[in-house]
């Protein structure tokens, strides 16, 4: 447990600072007015529409580890929702473990097995989020803001980092042997420490990447993706439809959420504290809105986080109170990550 405390407060600190960047400098007189403007019809429909892409979200993970065996159905939405709920609830994105931890054993399907399909889903959205960011920043008029040199380069870094994952993986995947080989000659001279334990990570989820070859399921895969992701670039609209930014294009939408997804993978606060917020402030540095508009980029920020936080918690709450996982099996697979 004291793995996952100190884990706790390192993510508190970076969260903080994170938050501090995002919202210095800004003025939240009169918040309250502009909260209480709120149109609550297009954010209802931002929430239902959130809802259903998270469900959808569950199933395309579940087309995936069904891969690896005849695992139920209802047993991958109990670890979908729970896991997905673990990813905001737990620091650093620890979370992410909790999927692999709770299927493992069920259907045949190996912690490592599911762990490769992470790792999959995490790689391919990387990858596809960096590209439609450049996608939009070539359809958006220039906003001249400063800022969105720095966002350039984090976005040239991301996908360095989603380009290298990919090319190991395959690589890995085709000459194991080979590639498991050069890592650990690179390793042992850079960081000697740490290599043979991310070797063995590797050598473990390598196992599961059974999915890759079967054409149809990747078909599946990329078709509810592509649904995934359209229906929330839609829904950024909406949300600023709520919030009294009307000036905010669908290519504005889709921008804002390339930037964001990208941006919430840094490992950070619990609910992804800090990231979600200077995330959002680098893509509303994108755009080109009316001043009036830019009074309500807090606002949209806020709520569009406790809107994605209240449906992915809720829901994994509302498995933890059925009793199809217990409390203890979370901690202990948060722990578990952590150490």
């Amino acid at each position: 447990m004291h793995h996952l405390l100190l884990k706790y407060l390192i993510s508190f600190g970076i969260g903080a600072a994170m938050i501090w960047l995002a919202f210095r400098g800004e003025d939240f007189t009169g918040f309250g007015d502009r909260l209480r403007a709120v149109n609550l019809t297009p954010l209802l429909g931002y929430a239902v529409l959130f809802a259903a892409a998270h469900v959808l979200r569950i199933v395309r993970w579940g087309v995936l580890v069904r891969a690896l065996g005849p695992i139920k159905w209802g047993d991958i939405f109990t670890a979908g929702c729970v896991g997905y709920m673990c990813i905001s609830v737990f620091p650093l994105r620890l979370g992410e473990f909790v999927r692999p931890y709770l299927v493992r054993g069920r259907g045949g399907v190996t912690a490592s097995g599911a762990l490769a399909t992470v790792v999959v889903e995490r790689v391919i959205d990387g990858l596809l989020f960096v590209g439609l960011f450049f996608a939009f920043l070539s359809i958006l008029p220039p906003s001249g803001n400063p800022a969105v040199d720095a966002v350039k380069i984090t976005a040239f870094v991301a996908g360095a980092v989603f380009l290298t994952a990919l090319v190991v993986l395959i690589a890995a995947y085709t000459r194991r042997a080979w590639t498991v080989s050069l890592l650990s000659r690179i390793g042992e001279r850079v960081l000697p420490s740490l290599t043979h334990k991310l070797l063995a990570l590797l050598e473990a989820f390598l196992d599961g990447l059974k999915v890759l070859p079967d054409k149809r399921r990747i078909a599946w895969f990329f078709g509810m993706t592509l649904v995934y992701w359209v229906g929330l670039g839609i829904g950024m609209r909406w949300m600023a439809l709520a919030t009294q930014i009307p000036d905010l294009s669908y290519p504005g939408g889709f921008a804002l959420l390339a930037v964001l997804t990208v941006g919430i993978m840094v490992p950070a606060g619990p609910g992804f504290t800090g990231t979600f917020e200077l995330a959002l402030k680098g893509g509303f540095a994108l755009l080109v809105l009316a001043p009036e508009s830019l009074e309500n980029v807090a606002l949209y920020t806020i709520m569009l986080h406790v809107v994605q936080l209240g449906v992915q918690v809720g829901a994994g709450a509302l498995v933890l109170a059925s009793g199809r996982v217990s409390l203890g099996q979370v901690v202990a697979a948060g722990d578990e990550a952590a150490v």
